[in-house]
């Protein structure tokens, strides 16, 4: 089986992550590649406190009257991947800076693949608070973390830079939204494509493309 490396820009609580990543997966399924699969911060709300918001008032601060109906939308998306999603469980939207931060410390331990999937079920399935550091030192102890360090890790700010550089690093090379996944470090695809789109890319993979990155048209982008 072929290797490719693909790192994904996201956030842990951004419902097109969820369901790209569930997209990425398929097109996996389906192709003769083995991914080795890395992941990237990115804050869709840096400007959010440590606390967060409540859902409600946040979706219709920067969404307006639209914002009512916006996670139904998705969740019409998701249903039709057969992927679970509870949105009326969600009732926060947090600052997502000591999510990114545990998914770094995780990594450390090879245990990020499974700590990202384990943290969008916790969101979008059963509308966990991560603005709760208990919250997160649960889910990290389910995925094979030592929960004491968890809680030492979380109540410093180790990483903290790390992970904010590694953001502004994406931030300045273009990347304006998630989900993006980057291919062999060369290739890269925005938004949550279709498996389609990704099996495309695979077949590609072995071709020179001038821009440097494949051209994504769908409406996620």
């Amino acid at each position: 089986m072929n290797k490719i490396k693909i790192d994904i820009v996201s956030d842990l609580v951004c419902p097109w992550c969820y369901i790209g990543q569930k997209r990425l997966n398929d097109a996996l399924a389906q192709s003769d590649y083995e991914a080795e699969i890395s992941w990237k911060p990115f804050q869709l709300h840096p400007e959010l406190e440590k606390e967060g918001m409540e859902k409600n008032a946040f979706l219709f601060k920067k969404f307006g009257q639209q914002g009512a109906n916006l996670f139904d939308q998705i969740k019409t998306v998701a249903d039709s991947e057969s992927l679970a999603m509870n949105p009326e469980k969600i009732t926060n939207i947090p600052n997502t800076v000591n999510v990114h931060r545990l998914m770094w410390l995780a990594k450390k331990q090879g245990k990020d693949l499974k700590l990202a999937i384990s943290l969008f079920e916790a969101y979008f399935v059963e509308g966990k608070d991560f603005s709760e550091p208990k919250t997160l030192v649960k889910i990290g102890e389910a995925c094979g973390l030592i929960k004491s360090e968890i809680k030492s890790f979380l109540a410093s700010d180790e990483a903290r830079d790390e992970v904010l550089a590694e953001e502004k690093m994406y931030r300045e090379a273009g990347i304006q939204a998630v989900p993006t996944f980057i291919i062999n470090d060369k290739y890269m695809i925005q938004g949550a494509q279709t498996p389609a789109v990704f099996l495309d890319a695979f077949k590609q993979l072995g071709l020179e493309n001038k821009e440097g990155q494949f051209q994504c048209t769908g409406d996620e982008c």
